[in-house]
């Protein structure tokens, strides 16, 4: 059945519509995912004067998706927060059906965006996984790499090699 088809303007069925577009583009998503790594990141890493920057590549798409499914996430948190307040704060008259049912397809449609940004930083984790042979670790946690040891002894390296290459 297409969209079109089981398309109506009702939450139930606009729940439903977005779970099943989720389910049937999960495996293109992952698929997509390690095509972009695959052709933005992967040539790159085996080749000592591009693999720091394909790494620092990485870094900036898994950064924004991971910035993106906290975003998501923290969203869910409050409406479940608005949600427990509302049913806390209600003695029978405070709450609406209207308010009610805003607040089961808040809930229900932002638990599906969640899964939707869970999937694709899942996807880039296990894809650097393959890649580097080692789980991610998030840049804050690595150190810096414009650390003033690491760039001198980099500049210093590289001036070694480019004189080298004058020598030769």
């Amino acid at each position: 059945m297409s969209m079109n088809e089981t398309y109506r303007d009702d939450p139930d069925s606009r729940l439903a519509n977005m779970e099943m577009v989720l389910d049937e583009s999960e495996t293109n998503m992952v698929n997509g995912i390690n095509s972009l790594i695959d052709n933005i990141i992967t040539p790159f890493i085996d080749n000592e004067d591009w693999s720091r920057i394909a790494q620092w590549n990485f870094d900036s798409i898994y950064g924004s998706f991971y910035r993106h499914n906290e975003m998501c996430n923290s969203s869910l948190d409050k409406t479940k927060e608005a949600t427990r307040q509302a049913v806390r704060d209600d003695v029978g008259t405070e709450i609406t059906k209207g308010k009610l049912s805003s607040l089961i397809f808040r809930n229900k449609v932002q638990s599906l965006n969640c899964r939707r940004s869970a999937l694709i930083v899942d996807a880039l984790e296990t894809k650097y996984k393959e890649i580097f042979g080692k789980s991610y670790v998030p840049v804050a946690k690595r150190g810096s790499v414009t650390d003033k040891v690491y760039v001198n002894q980099a500049e210093k390296n590289m001036m070694v090699e480019e004189l080298k290459k004058l020598i030769a």
